[in-house]
């Protein structure tokens, strides 16, 4: 049956308008960003097929949402934009090529930064002084939160050597996600509304009517453009200098470059290191750095010529729960899991998301047939955010007996989690195994998901020295395993034998001993024999090691059953020993060193090693006992941090100066 593109386009409006509403006036959408635009092109593209049926009052010929009646509104001295939106590498060629064009000339100054999840926010001042904070509304109209942006204490009230007359400062007012999560914690403990990500958070906090309540949020601001008014730089890079000079905190991630090229391989590096950064960021936003070429662009009736956002696929996605699973770890905690109605998310599909456990379900009021908002932030665990509408009658409760051993479940008294403690649960020695045989643990080349349920299924497998056991008979018999794939396991279990006793340590699951606390462990006893019959207040005296770590150490080394399974061990060959440090110099004896930014040539986990091997003690977070700090480029807290505290910052080159020139 042929569609009507009338009735289509109209329905389009419609939806978009909908969801319009929800994201700029209530800070409540539903949709995730990509989600949206998927309708906002295929309106677009319609009209461009049917032009009969355009209008000046489409959602693709508007900016933004509107102005609300809470606020004053305030009319823009120019109106504040939205961007165009590209989410692969040849839409962002195809601009370059349009800009060339036009400017006749294909080497042309462009600017790339970090595209801030946030609101955005126009500030004006007046000789220097703040008058009027506003909201962009539709890009024509906003609403003067000016009362609210005065609480945010990186905004200067006031600019020393400001230009005479308006000065117009656009940007991006943002939460990191840090503080959401603590925020979140607040609001949940209150019975109050939690919110699904950073920017809804800075929305919500903008439009409180009490500016007391927006004084309590940890609210920031990045400067990205300017408005109405008149400045002296000639180029976008001169006006961020200029901001920087007043007091503005600007994006720390930026390149500058005449090469598209080069900005392509930028984002697609950038993909990964974002999650690193203290705030979320969707994207980038590409923008021709000279302002006469930019005016020589020009604009649409919605977006500027001479920037496009570069996206990344949404964290976020809409979708409904069709089940609830219950997963066993390796530890026997019993950890629910929503089937969902497959959906994309940050590049991949979606069918299951972590619900944590059951306060979580309670907290989130879910049930199965729910439409939920769910979240793939990196590379961790999709998880449920927000339910946005209740359709579901059914509720999910814990369960009377392990989903895999049938047992009873047991749940200790003032704890959240259920647990099975059936210590031969088939899935609990299946997480064991699979954890003993990861790259950060054994490392066992080819114990994959499938191989270790089948192993444990046939049962050749129940501890982890079954499998020095295992020999060509048992892996031919494996689903797909012939004579080179049996030999390549045997051959990845024999050099796991070798292994450093801090990869031991961690294979072997010891509750809240990570991989780093037992390298410490390791370097401090030397052998495992040392640690077994090292004392509880020995144990204490480890640094970094605490009191809660060393009952764990202790206890599970005088378990019965980890002592006879650690002699098995030791039957099969493996290496109980750590070997020494190789220590280079000790230039660096006695001090605490902190990374951040992106390392050139060197990885990061490289250069601790080599502050290590030099005699420094390296660490993950700046305080008042950190010697000095190396900042790379596109450094973030940690380099605002330790300005704050006056600790001592070096560059890359002069790290690795300070140590070759004392070997």
């Amino acid at each position: 049956m042929s569609v009507n593109p009338a009735e289509e386009i109209a329905k389009l409006r419609q939806e978009i308008e909908h969801h319009n509403h929800l994201y700029y006036d209530l800070d409540d959408p539903v949709l995730s960003d990509t989600q949206y635009d998927e309708l906002y092109q295929k309106l677009k593209d319609l009209e461009a097929q049917y032009p009969q049926f355009a209008t000046a009052d489409s959602p693709t010929q508007k900016i933004g949402g509107k102005a609300s009646s809470s606020f004053a509104p305030v009319t823009h001295g120019t109106p504040m934009m939205s961007l165009d939106n590209s989410y692969n590498a040849e839409d962002v060629r195809a601009w370059h090529e349009r800009c060339a064009k036009i400017l006749s000339s294909d080497s042309f100054d462009m600017v790339l930064e970090a595209k801030i999840d946030g609101v955005s926010c126009s500030l004006t001042y007046i000789d220097g002084s703040l008058t009027t904070a506003a909201s962009r509304g539709d890009g024509k109209t906003g609403e003067d939160i000016t009362a609210n942006v005065w609480t945010i204490k990186d905004i200067p009230h006031h600019i020393a050597n400001a230009p005479k007359g308006v000065l117009e400062i656009r940007g991006e007012i943002y939460l990191n996600k840090a503080d959401l999560a603590a925020l979140n914690a607040k609001q949940a403990a209150q019975n109050q509304l939690i919110f699904a990500n950073t920017r809804n958070a800075a929305a919500g906090s903008l439009r409180q009517k009490d500016a007391s309540i927006t004084a309590q949020r940890p609210l920031k601001f990045f400067a990205h453009s300017f408005g109405s008014g008149q400045i002296t730089a000639e180029s976008f890079s001169g006006f961020v200098e200029n901001c920087r000079q007043w007091g503005f905190s600007v994006s720390p991630v930026r390149l500058q470059t005449t090469a598209i090229e080069e900005i392509i391989r930028f984002y697609n590096d950038f993909n990964e290191k974002r999650h690193q950064l203290p705030f979320d960021t969707d994207g980038l936003v590409i923008k021709v750095n000279r302002f006469e070429q930019q005016r020589i662009l020009g604009v649409t009736a919605k977006s500027p010529r001479w920037a496009i956002a570069f996206k990344y696929p949404a964290e976020q996605a809409t979708t409904t729960v069709n089940n609830v699973l219950f997963s066993v770890g390796r530890s026997g905690v019993i950890t629910p899991v929503a089937q969902v109605e497959p959906v994309s998310c940050a590049g991949v599909v979606i069918s299951n998301a972590t619900l944590h456990n059951f306060d979580e379900i309670k907290r989130l009021g879910l049930r199965v047939g729910d439409k939920i908002i769910l979240e793939r932030a990196g590379e961790v665990i999709p998880k449920v955010v927000k339910v946005v509408e209740h359709l579901g009658a059914q509720d999910i409760v814990p369960p009377k007996v392990c989903p895999s051993c049938a047992r009873p479940v047991y749940q200790a008294e003032g704890e959240v989690g259920y647990y099975c403690v059936n210590p031969a649960c088939p899935a609990q020695i299946k997480g064991r195994i699979l954890h003993y045989a990861s790259r950060g643990a054994m490392d066992i080349d080819g114990m994959g998901e499938a191989v270790v349920d089948e192993l444990v299924e046939r049962k050749f497998v129940s501890n982890f020295s079954d499998l020095y056991n295992l020999n060509f008979f048992h892996l031919l018999s494996l689903e797909n395993f012939k004579e080179k794939k049996s030999q390549n396991l045997l051959d990845g279990l024999e050099a796991s034998k070798k292994r450093p006793l801090s990869r031991l340590l961690f294979a072997l699951g010891i509750a809240f001993v990570g991989a780093k606390t037992a390298e410490v462990l390791a370097d401090r006893f030397h052998t495992l024999d040392n640690l077994m019959q090292s004392s509880l207040q020995e144990l204490q005296a480890v640094p970094d090691v605490g009191v809660v770590v060393s009952q764990s150490v202790y206890d599970f080394f005088h378990d019965p059953a980890a002592r006879q399974q650690i002699e098995l061990l030791r039957q099969n060959g493996l290496n109980f020993i750590q070997p020494e440090k190789q220590i280079s110099s000790r230039v660096l004896e006695g001090k605490t060193v902190v990374f951040t930014g992106e390392m050139q040539g060197i990885t990061r986990t490289e250069a601790e090693l080599l502050a290590r091997q030099h005699g420094a003690k390296t660490s993950g977070s700046v305080s008042a006992k950190t010697s000095f700090v190396v900042a790379a480029k596109a450094a973030g807290s940690k380099l605002k941090k330790a300005q704050e505290l006056g600790i001592q910052i070096l560059t890359p080159e002069e790290f690795l100066a300070l140590i070759h020139q004392n070997r």
